[in-house]
């Protein structure tokens, strides 16, 4: 504590920078004024801070009501209570700066439940308004700037927001090792090689050239907050451009909201393109992907791959007399089985769809050769043909499949769904319940209906 006469020496030392120092019980809601250039007479009085501020408020104009706002008693013990030293407002023409002390009161000797607050009006200048800017907004945002010599491979960290972790050094003689280590230490595998590449000099000075500024996003691991995403800004500092400055920003809460937003399309997309009623890709999910991976395929040319993917189309015999006979809920629980019997016959990342009522349409992305695809189809049709739906005299259930290759049968998705859906008629006519995987003789067709009576024949 200091004594009387040093207390009143550094009073007169700060009154020749503060136009107004005062002391604030927020406990009695009392202003005891230490120092007032404008108006002496109050010196040595104490007032009610609450109707003092208001009476003074009133001076201000149009923010009046944002200068009461902030000023007030419950929103300083707010500010002190979140564990801050000091609290600063800053007006067009002056800043108003509160410092927290819990201390016992100067006048009566006694301790108080709240916080001393040391107030300090200063007339703001120029080069005040600058820096209280500086403060509040770009240091909220911006971590900090390192100035760069790229002729000379170093660099100086010349101001850095005192909440940032993992500052870099104030300087090094060497920025390309500094940036590989940043890289190495702190950056996540899945990352790493892309934030080398990108905060190589060459590089650098190649994107600057060419855009203005150079920037990128990426993965930074601290030790308190984990994963945290950083955004890393280049750009010339000097007309001469001889000076490369660096601007790091942490931009996580606007990754997270984005990944948040992304997560809501997809689920709504995927709800979009799922079929309801059995859970598989309606028609237009499974066009998108489908086409979407044939894509793929085509931009390997096939070269790189040594199976081919396929396209089976499915549709039911006799489904139209189940759903006559048992009724549309004795239908919708075979759909759902169809669904599980499709499942369990491909690979999970296979692409199963219903395509109509009851047609369904597979892409076996990766098949070896034929064998391979009769297996997977035989194992449809027989699970289909033992499907049991509990139903007395039950009708027998059965499927048609055609299947089409790409590249071999095309690598559009409209033509391979063609030339399966050929087939798949290929199969219902000579006689249900099989797979037609490729363009084969027909039978003997002695007793085949031919003519106009070839029309007749459909599909069950």
């Amino acid at each position: 504590m200091l004594d009387v006469r040093s207390f009143q020496t550094l009073l007169d030392a700060l009154g020749r920078i503060y136009s107004c120092i005062g002391c604030i019980n927020l406990d009695l809601d009392q202003l005891h004024i230490l120092h007032r250039a404008e108006h002496a007479e109050e010196v040595g009085r104490t007032y009610c801070y609450s109707e003092y501020l208001r009476a003074h408020a009133d001076e201000l104009g149009h923010i009046k009501d944002l200068y009461l706002d902030h000023l007030m008693p419950q929103k300083l013990k707010n500010h002190y209570q979140s564990g801050r030293d000091h609290f600063e407002l800053t007006m067009s023409d002056s800043a108003v700066k509160y410092f927290f002390f819990h201390e016992q009161d100067p006048l009566t000797q006694k301790g108080c439940d709240w916080a001393f607050i040391y107030i300090a009006r200063i007339d703001s200048t120029d080069s005040d308004m600058l820096h209280t800017i500086a403060n509040e907004y770009i240091f909220k945002y911006c971590e900090y700037f390192v100035y760069i010599d790229p002729f000379r491979d170093s660099y100086i960290t010349f101001a850095a927001n005192d909440t940032a972790t993992q500052q870099p050094p104030p300087s090094g003689d060497s920025y390309t090792q500094s940036a590989l280590n940043y890289a190495l230490e702190n950056v996540p595998d899945d990352e790493r090689e892309m934030v080398i590449r990108e905060m190589a000099m060459p590089r650098i000075i190649a994107e600057i050239n060419r855009k203005g500024f150079h920037a990128f996003t990426c993965g930074v691991i601290e030790p308190k907050r984990g994963y945290t995403r950083k955004r890393l800004e280049y750009r010339y500092c000097d007309s001469n451009h001889t000076a490369i400055v660096l601007i790091r920003t942490d931009v996580t809460d606007m990754w997270n909201e984005e990944q948040e937003r992304i997560v809501k399309l997809q689920q709504a997309l995927e709800l979009a393109y799922t079929d309801l009623l059995t859970k598989l890709l309606n028609k237009q999910g499974f066009i998108s992907k489908a086409e979407q991976y044939l894509g793929q395929l085509k931009a390997l040319n096939h070269s790189q791959i040594d199976s081919s993917a396929v396209v089976l189309f499915l549709d039911l015999d006799n489904f139209k007399l189940v759903n006559d006979n048992y009724g549309p809920p004795v239908g919708d629980k075979v759909l759902q089985a169809i669904a599980g019997i499709l499942r369990h016959s491909v690979k999970p990342d296979d692409l199963i769809g219903r395509y109509g009522d009851d047609e369904f349409v597979v892409l076996v992305k990766q098949v070896r050769n034929l064998k391979v695809l009769e297996g997977i189809t035989q194992k449809i049709l027989s699970a289909i043909a033992a499907l049991d739906y509990h139903e007395p005299d039950a009708i027998k259930l059965t499927c048609s499949i055609g299947a089409a290759f790409a590249p071999q049968d095309g690598t559009d998705l409209n033509r391979l769904i063609y030339v399966a859906d050929q087939r798949l008629y290929c199969a219902k006519h000579r006689g249900k319940n099989m797979a037609i995987l490729e363009d084969t003789p027909e039978p003997d067709t002695a007793n085949e209906p031919s003519g106009a009576e070839a029309d007749l024949v459909t599909r069950a």
